[in-house]
């Protein structure tokens, strides 16, 4: 019966030393990094989150390392064949296995207190440099201590999972009787599933992701609570993976020169963002709040539709009467990632690549952080869960100061997975708007809907709509604004608010001519405040949701730095507006649509006014060579950004 026990023993005390050890290590990153939460109020509260968070994702790489032991010892103790060699051999897994993850841990604060960021995959960069490398970690006098905890704790972990090994074999041993194996079966079946549940890290239909520790915005606390081996093997997968770029199509150089001179940016010197200008604006800034509505796959096509006589966006449609409203306006990419990281933080999305996604968070600067620093109190609403993409991750990294996700609305009104429908979100939006305007501090808020995406959840009021459900969800999504807008009406603050409505997003409606579906990238945007005297107006230009940043900005009267892709469209006319799907970039002009996929290494022309199908790229050269290289100059000049961390200039 003990040899069971034995080895179940066995298994679970080396796994809580282990979560020890792991945990000694973070104190040891929090004492040399306590200048970072020099400001912070309550930090026991804060910091003793941050570690539990830590002793959370410990235990996931613990059970990672577990499970082989764990399940080979349970066949084992079963067995009846519980012997000193086999512990023994598990004694030399476990010490190799922490070396390796000691190694990463220890390493790793150094590292974050030179970077202040986890030790990442940039580090086999430094493969070619092996000499100069090693050189540069001996001669550093500071890195010894490392060194020598590195050694004090493979040598201790090493001794103590011997000790527990033997002292648990000194005991004797006796077989399991038969009976004693409906107790013993079960308990390691239960174990061994708790293991796996482990390695998953939580309930949800997505496993832990690094964005599970971020929980405040204290930057430092978010990230102590991640496991550095963790946080070390994600950042490898997520490196290794290829993605789509314009390599081929122009260089780094060519590209920045030419989005210097299309955004009128001054050259500044190496190593400082190649298109941050200083914006003043003449005479006071108005301190007015800023709702933005993110529109789930809202095309511009559905304003049009009119299904049973009658329009499915009744709603949106009368708002457009009253409000500053951009009919030539497109999305950055195909994907709610794409939508919030163009529209909030004037970025374009880099084909199939989510950069919110990245282990290695890019700092950005956006409305979030530029109004954030201007006193304004910053919210996000979403329906599903915050980890979703790593939202609360990089939006607690870029300037929201409060999320509000899924896990803060009651279990009941989820609808499916992704949370709550959108009407709920607005009833708790406003709800907690309310609440947080009676400071008198001029807020920032981000509604990121859903209802309009696959599974839909209609409502039997709106199943007359239409015999379509894509067109019944939307006329439900329509009444949920409806709602809330006319609700708002009703509060103190709303006098004092401007309104940002867009699509995150479009979708496929009606047939569609192109390769690269318009309809998924045109959307409308509409800016409405009942302070705007001069609305409505119908604008033509063309905009994307890059320009959002500037153009509500520049409506506001506010100086700043813009470090992102987008113009005042009150005040700049572009000649074109870039964007893209997964695997191809399109660009816009007044007459013309162009493509490249580079899947096929194809481009298009179209006169898509016209909605011609002929492709007009050979005969109108210039005008294809003209699309394509501003476009992919855009592209380029984004990624050289992300790649060398440039896209904050305050970091």
């Amino acid at each position: 019966m003990k040899k069971i026990k034995t080895c179940i023993s066995y298994v679970i005390s080396v796994h809580v030393l282990a979560l020890i050890f792991m945990t000694l290590q973070r104190l040891v990153l929090l004492t040399t990094n306590l200048q970072h939460i020099a400001d912070v109020d309550s930090k026991f509260s804060w910091i003793s989150s941050a570690l539990l968070r830590g002793i959370w994702f410990d235990n996931v790489i613990a059970c990672y390392i577990s499970i082989l032991p764990l399940v080979a010892l349970s066949i084992v103790g079963l067995c009846n064949i519980a012997k000193k060699a086999v512990f023994n051999g598990f004694n030399i897994y476990y010490i190799v296995i922490y070396t390796l993850v000691f190694a990463i841990g220890i390493a790793d604060i150094p590292y974050f207190n030179y970077f202040f960021k986890h030790l990442n995959s940039s580090i086999f960069n430094w493969n070619e440099e092996g000499g100069t490398t090693a050189r540069m970690i001996l001669e550093e006098a500071s890195y010894y201590i490392y060194m020598v905890l590195f050694v004090i704790a493979i040598i201790s972990f090493g001794y103590l999972v011997f000790m527990i090994s033997k002292k648990l074999l000194r005991k004797e041993q006796q077989n399991l009787k038969s009976k004693q194996y409906l107790i013993y079966v079960p308990t390691c079946l239960i174990l061994i599933t708790l293991c796996i549940f482990g390695i998953r890290g939580r309930f949800g239909y997505n496993p832990i992701k690094t964005s599970q520790a971020y929980f405040c915005d204290n930057s430092f606390l978010n990230q102590l609570g991640i496991n550095p081996s963790f946080y070390f093997m994600r950042d490898v997968i997520e490196s290794s993976k290829s993605h789509y770029n314009v390599d081929s199509l122009i260089t780094e150089s060519e590209a920045i020169t030419i989005v210097q001179k299309a955004l009128n940016a001054p050259h500044n010197g190496e190593g400082e963002s190649p298109i941050v200008r200083e914006v003043v604006a003449e005479g006071e800034a108005k301190k007015m709040n800023v709702v933005v509505i993110l529109m789930e796959s809202m095309s511009y096509d559905l304003l049009k539709i009119r299904e049973n006589g009658k329009e499915i966006t009744p709603y949106l449609n009368s708002l457009l009467e009253k409000s500053y409203f951009f009919e030539n306006f497109y999305s950055a990419g195909t994907h709610t990632n794409h939508g919030i990281l163009a529209t909030l933080y004037g970025l374009p999305a880099l084909f199939d690549r989510n950069m919110m996604k990245n282990v290695d968070i890019p700092l950005c600067e956006g409305l979030p952080y530029i109004l954030q620093q201007q006193n304004y109190r910053t919210m996000f609403f979403m329906t599903h869960e915050a980890q979703y993409d790593n939202m609360n991750a990089f939006l607690l990294e870029n300037g929201i100061e409060e999320i509000y996700s899924q896990e803060n609305y009651p279990r009941e009104k989820r609808r499916n997975s992704f949370g709550v429908a959108d009407d709920y979100l607005f009833e708790y939006g406003l709800d907690k708007i309310n609440e947080k305007s009676k400071d008198k501090k001029p807020f920032f808020a981000t509604l990121l809907t859903v209802s309009n995406h696959p599974p839909y959840i209609v409502p039997d009021e709106f199943k007359a709509t239409s015999n379509d459900p894509q067109y019944q969800i939307v006329a439900f999504a329509d009444n949920a604004i409806r709602q809330f807008m006319e609700k708002a009406e009703k509060e103190e603050w709303f006098a004092n608010t401007v309104f940002v409505l867009l699509g995150d997003h479009g979708k496929i409606v009606g047939s569609q001519t192109y390769e690269m579906p318009l309809s998924y990238n045109h959307i409308p945007c509409i800016i409405y405040s009942p302070a705007f005297d001069n609305a409505p107006q119908r604008l033509h230009q063309l905009g994307g949701q890059v320009d959002v940043l500037p153009t509500l900005l520049g409506l506001l009267n506010h100086s700043y730095e813009n470090n992102t892709f987008g113009v005042d469209l009150f005040k700049t006319n572009r000649p074109y507006m870039f964007f893209s799907s997964d695997d191809a970039l399109g660009c816009i002009s007044p007459q013309y649509f162009y493509t490249y996929n580079f899947k096929a290494k194809v481009e298009g022309l179209y006169k898509y006014a016209e909605n011609s199908a002929e492709n007009m790229a050979s005969a109108h050269r210039q005008e294809a060579d003209s699309m394509r290289t501003y476009s992919a100059a855009m592209f380029q000049t984004a990624s050289y950004m992300f790649k060398n961390k440039l896209t904050r200039t305050d970091k």
